[in-house]
C-alpha cells in the first residue's frame, strides 16, 4: 500500500462481498495496513479466525437467495464503500445457479447499496466483458464491452456491467468504479482454481503427476491463444487505490507480458503441440458433455478472442503498477497447483474436494 496520496482510506468502513475468495483474501491483506476503520466481509461460509480473516466483521449470506436481502441491508448500513467481488464460476452446466448468484446477486447488492446510500460502489468485472478483437494492440477501457457471446461467463459479466452502468446513471452522487482484470492468479488460490477449472476428476489426476513427468508431457495449444495474467495482490492494490482516491470509471488491470501459445509453453517449461482451435474446442465440448471437464468450451473462445489490456489509465490515475510479471506468476501458480498449495478457509483450502466448512 505504498504511494497512497489522497488518504481517504484511513477510518473508512469498507464492505466486501466475496471476501473469503481469491481476490477478497488479497484485498483483506491490502487493507490490513491501510488504517481502515472497519472491514466487513460477506461470504456464504465464515472463514476461520486466522490471517487475513481475523478482525473482519463477518456476515453470512447466499447472494443467490432473496434471504440475503435483509443481511445486505445490515451489511451495508453506514458503509463508506462496498466492493462487490462475489461471483460463481461453477457449475457451468447449471446456468440457473449462475444466473441466481451472479446476475440476481449483483442486482441485490446494487439495490442494497442504493437504499443504504453507500457513497462508493466498486464492481469487480473482467476482461471477459470486452468484445473480441485483434491480438496485436492492447485495448483501453473504451473498447466495446459487449463480450464474447459463446461464453456464458462473458455474457454474465456484460449483463452485470450494464446493471452497474444503469445504477451509476440513477445515483449521480455515488461514485461508481469498475475493475477489469485479466486472469487473476495467486499461489494460495491454486487449489481453488484447480477445482473450478479441472473439476473432481481431472484435478486429483493432475496433482498426482510428478512435476518432472508433467514437464515432459506435450501441451496442446492453438496458435490463436493469447492470455494475460495478474496477481491477486496487484488487483487488490488497484482496488485499494481506487478506494483511497474514490476514483470513478473502469480500470484495466493486467501484468506484462501477454503470452501467446509458445510463450505459455516456455513459461511452463513444456513442449507445445500445435492444435487447431476448432479441434481443441470440439474435444472440450465432448469432455464437458461427458462430465469429465467441468468448464464449457466458451472459456477457450475467451482466450482466443479477447484482446490484451492497456493499463495506462490505472497507471496514470492510480499510480498502479503490477509487481509480478505474467510469466513468473504463471510458473509460480502451476508449481503451487502441482504441490497442492492453498490457504485456510472454505474456498482456498488445499484439498481436491468441494468447499470446506471451517470448524
Amino acid at each position: 500500500m505504498a504511494e497512497l496520496t489522497s488518504g481517504l482510506l484511513p477510518g473508512m468502513t469498507v464492505a466486501i462481498t466475496g471476501a473469503s475468495g481469491n481476490v477478497g483474501t488479497a484485498l483483506l491483506r491490502a487493507l490490513a495496513g491501510a488504517g481502515v476503520g472497519e472491514v466487513r466481509g460477506l461470504a456464504r461460509r465464515r472463514p476461520p479466525e486466522t490471517e487475513p480473516y481475523a478482525g473482519v466483521r463477518w456476515f453470512s449470506a447466499d447472494l443467490g437467495s432473496p434471504d440475503s436481502e435483509p443481511v445486505l441491508a445490515e451489511f451495508l448500513a453506514g458503509a463508506d464503500a462496498v466492493v462487490h467481488l462475489a461471483w460463481a464460476l461453477i457449475p457451468d452446466r447449471r446456468p440457473d445457479v449462475l444466473q441466481a448468484v451472479n446476475i440476481e446477486g449483483t442486482r441485490r447488492v446494487l439495490a442494497a447499496a442504493g437504499a443504504a446510500g453507500v457513497p462508493h460502489v466498486v464492481h469487480m468485472s473482467s476482461i471477459g466483458t470486452y468484445a473480441a478483437g485483434p491480438q496485436v494492440h492492447p485495448v483501453r477501457e473504451d473498447w466495446p464491452a459487449t463480450g464474447v457471446p459463446s461464453s456464458q461467463y462473458s455474457r454474465q459479466k456484460v449483463e452485470c456491467e450494464q446493471m452497474v452502468a444503469a445504477f451509476d446513471a440513477e445515483h449521480p452522487t455515488t461514485t461508481v468504479s469498475v475493475t477489469r482484470p485479466t486472469l487473476v492468479l495467486q499461489p494460495d488460490a491454486a487449489s481453488e482454481i484447480g477445482r473450478y477449472f479441472l473439476g473432481p476428476l481431472l484435478f486429483p489426476a493432475a496433482r498426482a503427476v510428478p512435476g518432472p513427468v508433467a514437464k515432459l508431457l506435450p501441451l496442446p495449444l492453438p496458435s490463436s491463444l493469447h492470455l494475460g495474467f495478474v496477481h491477486s495482490a496487484d488487483v487488490a492494490d488497484g482496488i485499494a487505490r481506487i478506494l483511497d482516491r474514490q476514483a470513478p470509471g473502469p480500470f484495466n488491470l493486467s501484468a506484462p507480458p501477454d503470452l501467446d501459445a509458445d510463450g505459455i509453453a516456455r513459461a511452463l517449461g513444456v513442449r507445445r503441440v500445435p492444435v487447431p482451435a476448432a479441434v481443441l474446442r470440439t474435444g472440450m465440448q465432448a469432455a464437458f458433455l461427458a462430465h469429465v471437464l467441468q468448464i464449457e468450451p466458451g472459456w477457450l473462445d475467451l482466450g482466443i478472442g479477447v484482446p490484451p489490456l492497456d493499463t495506462t489509465r490505472a497507471r496514470s490515475l492510480l499510480g498502479w503498477r503490477a509487481t509480478h510479471s505474467g510469466g513468473d506468476l504463471l510458473r509460480e501458480f502451476v508449481a503451487a497447483l502441482g504441490s497442492g498449495a492453498g490457504h485456510t478457509g472454505p474456498l482456498l483450502h488445499p484439498g481436491t474436494g468441494p468447499e470446506h466448512t471451517p470448524a
